[in-house]
Formats: C-alpha cells, structure tokens, sequence
C-alpha cells in the first residue's frame, strides 16, 4: 500500500509539473489533484 501511495504521489507530482509551467487555473490543478488523490484513497 505505502508503495502504490508513493507512485500515486509522483504521478500527481507528474501531472502537476506540466501544468504549473502552463500556467493552468491554480483552482482547476487543486480539483485535479483532489480528485487523484480521493480515486487513490478508493483504490
């Protein structure tokens, strides 16, 4: 479990890096991230 929560982290460390650079909506990347991590909590 730690280690799947790990790779969870570093694929929404991933997912974040990118947009950060496009400069995405910072409510738009925190609802992205929220939602990763709840469907990360439910697997």
């Amino acid at each position: 479990m730690r280690a799947n929560l790990y790779t969870s982290h570093a694929k929404v460390l991933i997912i974040i890096e990118p947009a950060h650079k496009l400069k995405i909506d910072q409510n738009k990347l925190q609802n992205c991230r929220s939602n990763i991590l709840n469907l990360v909590n439910v697997l």
